[in-house]
């Protein structure tokens, strides 16, 4: 009687575990997903930093020497009264290169506020690049 219902046996533990590999691999993919958009913004702080002057909170720019860094290889922007040097962020924005590049040499303040405003790992990563104030 056993070798007469072990065929059937072995099909109900093949479809479980089928059925929880894909229930496993689904919920995994959907929180590394969410993971991973915020590692995106936890960049390592040396990384981001590496073009941004130690004395950053000194300095001030005109909006036209901010327009000046208007190009994806040299892509400085304004954002809420704050000069932002985000050429090292483009290839690593979640949101595609275009989002950033679109900023370049402008006041982006409209264009984050509106897409990231009150969220603090934006906020955070955005603050990593830091270069300076916007001399009114």
């Amino acid at each position: 009687m056993f070798k007469k219902i072990l065929p059937s046996i072995i099909f109900v533990i093949i479809v479980v575990v089928i059925a929880l590999v894909i229930t496993f691999a689904f919920f995994t993919d959907e929180n590394s997903q969410s993971a991973s958009t915020q590692n995106t913004y936890s960049v390592e702080k040396e990384t981001l930093n590496s073009n941004i002057p130690s004395s950053s909170n000194n300095v001030s720019y005109t909006l036209a020497e901010v327009a000046k860094h208007n190009k994806s290889t040299d892509c400085w922007t304004t954002i809420n009264g704050g000069v932002y040097n985000v050429t090292p962020w483009i290839e690593k924005h979640p949101g595609g290169s275009e989002a950033i590049i679109s900023l370049c040499g402008i006041d982006g303040s409209l264009a984050f506020n509106g897409q990231h405003g009150g969220q603090e790992n934006p906020q955070k990563a955005l603050a990593s690049f830091k270069i300076g104030t916007l001399d009114k």
